[in-house]
């Protein structure tokens, strides 16, 4: 019951410390392929879904080394995947009351200039939006959720389907930028 509340709360808190920072109109042709650093957002709750196809993508334009990786506390398998990269671990205990990625983590990302910011969760999760926005990144690429249009510029619509292969769909949206 106070679940629903500290969430709406919390989504109303960050419109409210982003209301300064308005997205500038933008064309996203070569938008993806022209930036340089890229801030990955892994699913932050389990998913049966393979992320292989984006994190080939984004190793395979960017380079380990460009590429920082928000992951959930007891995802091991990352670091095997991308060893080069910096690997942020936030875990559900770690977030504020209001739904807020943990200060210390934002500060980590506040250092670092972003150009992309991919969150890869099927559901609307404040923290992963509010740490997408929080990067500064000029694009910020995630799924058509409600409450999302505060967080992301580019949005990709899953359809009524969640099944295999949503990742790869994504890739290939995201290829044509």
């Amino acid at each position: 019951m106070f679940e629903s509340t500290r969430r709406s709360i919390g989504l109303h808190l960050a419109r409210f410390s982003f209301r300064s920072h308005p997205d500038q109109a933008m064309t996203f042709t070569g938008a993806l392929s022209a930036g340089k650093r890229v801030l990955l957002v892994l699913p932050l709750a389990p998913t049966q879904q393979s992320t292989a196809a984006i994190i080939e993508l984004v190793r395979s334009r960017y380079g380990d080394d460009h590429i920082t990786v928000i992951a959930d506390a007891l995802d091991n398998g990352i670091t095997a995947l991308m060893p080069h990269s910096e690997i942020l671990r936030i875990s559900a205990q770690q977030v504020t009351r209001f739904f807020h990625p943990p200060g210390a983590l934002l500060q980590r990302i506040a250092g670092k200039p972003f150009d992309i910011a991919i969150d890869l969760n099927l559901d609307f999760l404040l923290p992963s939006g509010y740490i997408c926005k929080a990067s500064g990144a000029r694009v910020r690429v995630g799924f058509t959720k409600p409450g999302a249009d505060t967080f992301y510029n580019l949005q990709v619509q899953t359809g009524n389907t969640r099944g295999p292969g949503v990742y790869e769909r994504l890739a290939s949206c995201l290829k044509m930028f």
